[in-house]
């Protein structure tokens, strides 16, 4: 159910990469319980099997694509750079996406930045174990679509909730050095509660199956905290805070 969550946060970040997604009821599905529908796009480009990415990048690749900042202010890659055709800026949106729903199977599917529980998959599948070479880790739903290599678009956008804020994933952040001024204006403006609670309040459905005002309350109390922490990451770190319009 968090897919529905993130949905609304990227849409209130002015991110918009992530399918739209929506809570439903149905016999079929769940016994009538509320699980998630996303509307599919068939504009994705075909995944492989191993990564369920349109470009196979490892971790090593994907810090050294960051140096890089492919197609920044329009500038064309050497080809010796290895560039693939996804702008620098997209990385800055899911890395901030990504930490604020403490989503890691993305950029951190071994679970090598945080104290993983043993109910993740990383634990589950045994990849914890597999963090001292993490430069050849592959990374995980990187997709594009066909008509707009340039883009990301996010799926599988399973946040967590439940992680404390002291074993917050920074490990997603690594490497991000730029972050994009429509989201970080959002995080500063302290509106972000009400308009979260505006925007989720339209999905009833959703709404009910967390309890309510008070549940989803709770949620985006988690989202507040991490965001302070984000943004005093981004101070301390000086990183810098661009429009991301391209």
């Amino acid at each position: 159910m968090s897919e529905v969550f993130a949905f609304h946060l990227d849409r209130i970040l002015g991110l918009n990469r992530s399918l739209p997604s929506v809570s439903r009821r149905s016999e079929f599905f769940q016994g009538g319980q509320a699980c998630p529908v996303i509307l599919w796009d068939s504009s994705l480009s075909p995944t492989d099997n191993s990564t369920h990415s349109s470009v196979r990048l490892t971790w090593g690749q994907y810090q050294q694509l960051l140096k890089k900042k492919c197609w920044q202010n329009g500038k064309v890659p050497k080809a010796e750079w290895g560039c693939t055709e996804i702008h620098h800026h997209e990385w800055s949106k899911m890395a901030l996406f990504d930490f604020l729903l403490q989503i890691y199977n993305r950029l951190d599917r071994n679970c090598c930045g945080f104290k993983p529980l043993k109910e993740d998959s990383c634990v589950q599948q045994g990849l914890k174990l597999k963090c001292n070479d993490q430069d050849a880790v592959d990374l995980m739903h990187i997709i594009q679509r066909r008509h707009d290599q340039r883009h990301l678009a996010f799926i599988d956008n399973k946040g967590f909730f439940d992680r404390n804020e002291d074993n917050l994933d920074f490990k997603i952040l690594q490497g991000i050095n730029e972050f994009p001024a429509s989201a970080v204006s959002v995080l500063r403006s302290q509106r972000l509660r009400e308009r979260l609670l505006q925007s989720l309040f339209l999905d009833k459905i959703y709404w009910e199956s967390q309890g309510g005002r008070r549940g989803i309350e709770k949620l985006i109390d988690v989202i507040e905290r991490r965001s302070k922490i984000l943004l005093t990451y981004i101070n301390a770190h000086g990183a810098k805070v661009l429009p991301m319009n391209e």
